[in-house]
Parts: C-alpha cells; structure tokens; sequence
C-alpha cells in the first residue's frame, strides 16, 4: 500500500458514528472490513472486477489486474474472518475459533522479514505472486497496529445487520457501537420493548 493513501480507501458508506479512521496502515484493515454495508447490502467486493478495483483503490494490486473467483473468496474469507476478530475485541474477550479462522485466512501471505543494511527490518511476502501480496499488505498492516498497541481498539459494532468496523479512542476503550445515536439507541429500545413485553 502506498504511504498517505489510507484516507482515500473506498468504503460502502459512511461511518455511522462519524468516527476518526483508524491510525495508520489500520485505516486498510478498518476499510476492508467496511466494504459491506449490511444495512443497505452494498459490498464493493460483490464480483472479482469490483473486488479488483478495491484493491487497485487500496493500492494493494496494480490497476488493470483481474481476480479470479477463488481469489475473490478468499478476499471475502478475510473480511469476515477479521470482522469475527474485531467483534472479540468489542465484546473484549478472547475467541480462539476466531483468531484461528484469521491466521488461516492470513496464510496465503508467505510473509519474511528483510533486513536492509541499515539495520532497519521490515515484513515482505516472500510470494511474487501479487494476490499473496495483497494478503501481505494486510497481514504486514495487522501485525504493525498489534506492536503499536492499536489492534485491539479496532472493533465491529454488534449491531443488528451492522457489523460496521470503528476505531475506539474513547480512553477507557470500551466503546461498544458504531454510533450511540444508531445502533446504540436501536439496542436500547429493543431491551425497553422486551422489558415491557416480559
């Protein structure tokens, strides 16, 4: 992904909550897993060509470049696998099924670390195959938010057809939705309404 191009990455709407994106490379997970809108069913990664043109948007695949459908899953299986992780970060609890079905998702990767001659270090797909480097490209953008300490506050909102991904800066991070005004307050009626009901 080139650097600076976080802030331009499609989404399949706005943010509910109009949240600030993610910081740094995770803007990219953050984006991915919101490139399904449940609530209006838009998914910018519907047919191999959009999913192509996503990832072109993302700079993670050149311009031009075809998917095919096993790619095309495997892109949807790491959108889903991360929203099922981000979801154990909301509810902050560990879910080891989760984090199973991520690694699995993220190991097309064939990630390696370079070390240049100045000692700096960096993750490189060690596959010159550029599907395994779009997996790179999120794997690399994942493990870089984790020794930030920014991974856990990414999360996706438990509410009903939501599942949207948010950035948690609240200091105690322990935001919950996308946006109290939207899933929030549907939430809280539907307990008032069974309150009532029971």
């Amino acid at each position: 992904m080139i650097e600076g191009n976080e802030a331009l990455l499609p989404t399949a709407g706005s943010d509910p909550g109009a949240r600030v994106p993610a910081p740094g490379s995770l803007r990219l997970v953050q984006a991915l897993v919101n490139t399904l809108n449940a609530e209006t069913g838009r998914d910018l990664l519907g047919t191999t060509a959009e999913a192509a043109a996503w990832l072109a948007a993302a700079c993670l695949l050149p311009p031009d470049t075809g998917l095919t459908r096993p790619q095309q899953a495997a892109l949807l299986e790491l959108r889903e696998a991360t929203r099922q992780v981000l979801i154990g970060h909301t509810h902050r609890r560990d879910d080891p099924a989760a984090a199973s079905r991520l690694t699995m998702a993220l190991a097309p990767s064939r990630l390696m670390l370079a070390v240049d001659p100045a000692g700096g270090v960096r993750l490189v797909s060690a596959d010159h195959d550029p599907f395994s480097r779009v997996i790179g490209g999120i794997a690399t953008a994942i493990a870089e938010a984790a020794t930030a300490g920014t991974w856990a506050r990414l999360k996706s909102c438990p509410g009903r057809r939501c599942g949207w991904a948010f950035y948690d800066r609240s200091t105690s991070s322990r935001s919950r939705w996308c946006s109290m005004q939207v899933c929030g307050a549907r939430a809280k009626m539907r307990a008032y309404r069974d309150r009532q009901a029971g």
